[in-house]
This record gives C-alpha cells, sequence and structure tokens, in this order.
C-alpha cells in the first residue's frame, strides 16, 4: 500500500523540462531558449553576482525593497498639501446674502392707426381739423414755409391715430454677499455666536463641529510637517509613523459629511436671526448648509483626502 502510494506522488511530480516552461510567470509552449545570448555576455553576468555577493548584498537587481517608502517628490506634495490648507484658513469658507429690489419705470408709447379717435392718457391733445393745420402751418417761418411739407404734416396729423402712454415698472434683484473667512469666523464668535448658539440643537451642534475643524486645519498641517521632516530614525520607521499619523486626516473629512448628513433633520433659527440674510432662508437644512459654504472649505476637504489617501498608500 505504501508503494502505491509512494507511486502515485511520483507520477505527479512535475518534470524538469515542465518546470522550465514556467519563467517569470508566462507558459512557453516549448523549451525556453537561452538567457544569455554569448557566453561572454552570461560571464558578465556571472562575474557581477559574485562581485556582488562578495561585499555582502544579497538582494537582487532593481528590488523593490531597496526603493524609498516615501520620495522626496512625495513629501513635497504633501507638503504642499499642508501649506494649502493652511492658507485656506485666511481665504473664504462660508458666505451669505440679501436680496435687495430695485425698480425702474420706464414709459412707452404705442400708436393705433386705426384708431377712430385720437387721445393721450397723460396730456391733453388738440381736436382733430382745422386747429391741427394752423399748427401745421404754424410750425414753419412766414415766407419760407414748403407746401409739400406742410400738407405732408397735415395728412398725418389728421390721420386717426390713437396715441397710449404706458408705465412699465422693471423689477431687478441684486445680492449683496458677506463673507467670513476660517480666522475670520473664530473671530466672529461673539457677534454671529450669538445667533448660533441660541438656535436650534442640531445648528448648535453643526457649529461645535465646524469650530473643531477649523482647529484641526491648524494643528494637523503643522502635525504632518513634523512628521514629514522632523523624525529621527531609520527610513522604514519614519515611514511607518508616517503612514500611521496620515490616517489621522481622515478625521476632519468624517467631520464634514457628518454635519451634512445632521443638516437633513433641520432646525429652528433664534428669533433675532430670522430675516438677517435672504439665503439662510426661514429654517435651517442640507441647502442652506451647502449655499453657505465657500470655496476655501472645499479645498480644505480636497487636501486633507490627500493627505489621508496617500497613509493607505504606503
Amino acid at each position: 500500500m505504501a508503494d502505491k502510494d509512494q507511486q502515485n506522488k511520483s507520477d505527479n511530480r512535475i518534470s524538469e523540462r515542465e518546470r522550465f516552461r514556467y519563467i517569470g510567470f508566462e507558459v512557453f509552449p516549448g523549451k525556453p531558449k537561452d538567457l544569455f545570448r554569448t557566453d561572454a555576455e552570461k560571464k558578465l553576468y556571472v562575474d557581477s553576482v559574485i562581485e556582488k555577493r562578495s561585499h555582502g548584498d544579497l538582494l537582487r537587481h532593481q528590488c523593490t525593497l531597496t526603493e524609498e517608502r516615501v520620495t522626496l517628490k512625495e513629501k513635497l506634495i504633501l507638503t504642499l498639501a499642508c501649506v494649502v490648507i493652511l492658507f485656506s484658513l485666511f481665504i473664504p469658507w462660508y458666505s451669505a446674502y440679501t436680496e435687495i429690489v430695485d425698480k425702474n419705470v420706464a414709459a412707452t408709447t404705442v400708436f393705433d392707426e386705426n384708431a377712430p379717435v385720437v387721445s393721450d392718457s397723460l396730456a391733453p391733445v388738440s381736436p382733430v381739423g382745422d386747429s391741427l393745420g394752423q399748427t401745421a402751418a404754424a410750425v414753419e417761418p412766414e415766407g419760407t414755409a414748403n407746401p409739400d411739407s406742410v400738407k405732408t404734416f397735415a395728412q398725418e396729423a389728421t390721420s386717426h391715430e390713437e396715441v397710449i402712454h404706458g408705465m412699465q415698472a422693471k423689477r431687478r434683484v441684486r445680492k449683496e454677499y458677506e463673507r467670513l473667512s476660517g480666522v475670520g469666523a473664530i473671530l466672529a464668535l461673539g457677534s454671529v455666536g450669538s445667533y448660533i448658539f441660541s438656535s436650534g440643537f442640531i445648528l448648535v451642534i453643526t457649529a461645535i463641529l465646524f469650530l473643531v475643524y477649523t482647529l484641526l486645519c491648524i494643528g494637523l498641517p503643522l502635525f504632518n510637517l513634523y512628521n514629514i521632516f522632523g523624525m529621527k530614525g531609520k527610513e522604514d520607521d519614519k515611514a511607518l509613523t508616517l503612514k500611521k499619523y496620515l490616517k489621522w486626516n481622515w478625521i476632519p473629512v468624517i467631520l464634514f459629511v457628518f454635519t451634512l448628513v445632521l443638516s437633513f433633520f433641520g432646525a429652528n433659527y433664534a428669533p433675532d436671526a430670522v430675516g438677517t440674510f435672504t439665503s439662510i432662508g426661514v429654517s435651517y437644512g442640507p441647502a442652506v448648509f451647502l449655499d453657505s459654504l465657500s470655496w476655501g472649505i472645499f479645498i480644505t476637504i480636497g487636501a486633507f483626502i490627500l493627505l489621508a489617501v496617500k497613509g493607505v498608500e504606503i
């Protein structure tokens, strides 16, 4: 029985000829070609391997273990992302506007040639007839009257036309914006905070979370810069530590998504806050949340995602 099992194992073994068909995960249909074109090329390669091993280097050429985990180029990109976050604190983060209505009145005149009477809704008009002819004749200076011109004027004047004067009001709406930067929002807590913290619970929680988000935009970039350039030790240890701390950049992104979800529950404003800006409406909701954010905060979101994704990649 043991001999039979041993014979089955030997039958299932791959022969040397079949083994050489698999080179670099590619299958060759026949016998593989020689790796070296000439004996001199083979001798040169063998000598280089012997010399390499004599120095204690046992790794193969182009081994990924010898590559830098975080290259200088990647460090510069991470540094740029941190600088962008810090710079964004001084550009608009929040915006609100008030709609102001301007009314312009324009006069219009309509001529109706088929009307049976001559009338003017704003000023009296002389009756049609000889008086119009007299008026036409009085237009030309004495002794220089042109009969054709007088006749033409009289015909136009005696034609049945109704002159209608109308007034048309044109409504124009313009928006006056007020914007706050990230730093400006912190400085404005004394004035704006009284409206927010006296509003609904959801709006109060949102304001607190955005305050934490703003502080993270100050602390996390500085902490990232220290981990990129300030750490001591071996390159592998520094890379693993950087990988660990770059994942912290997901925290602001999660806070932003969480505040967006909270906005769907809505909240009422404080009585004093109602009517301060047209853009905030009469109650807080997702539309107000997104409309109140300016481009500065979206730049920080993109930079935090870039930093966090690199932490996953290392």
